[in-house]
């Protein structure tokens, strides 16, 4: 169950920078520090959707076998609304 928690908090940590890289993407960028900004681009806009997409996963098989989630029921539904919003912004506006 720890892990399932530790994980959840990973992904909502990278959901944030994903909505901090849509922030600068369509505003300048206004980070200086070319280390900081490789950083946050890749926890936020590489890694977001795939740690969400297994925590999701990992959310709905704990579901399925009727054992807790491991995780809080908001952080669970802010994890799947932002995956709701990353397969949108990824998949449905790059075309």
């Amino acid at each position: 169950m720890r892990t399932v928690a530790f994980l959840s908090r990973f992904a909502l940590i990278c959901n944030f920078l994903f909505v901090f890289c849509l922030v600068v993407q369509y505003t300048h960028d206004f980070i200086h520090s070319d280390s900081v900004s490789g950083i946050i681009i890749t926890l936020g806009w590489v890694l977001a959707p795939f740690i969400n997409l297994a925590v999701c996963i990992l959310y709905l098989v704990r579901f399925l076998a009727r054992k807790p989630l491991g995780a809080r029921p908001w952080l669970a539904l802010l994890n799947f609304l932002f995956l709701l919003v990353q397969v949108f912004k990824h998949f449905i506006l790059a075309s």
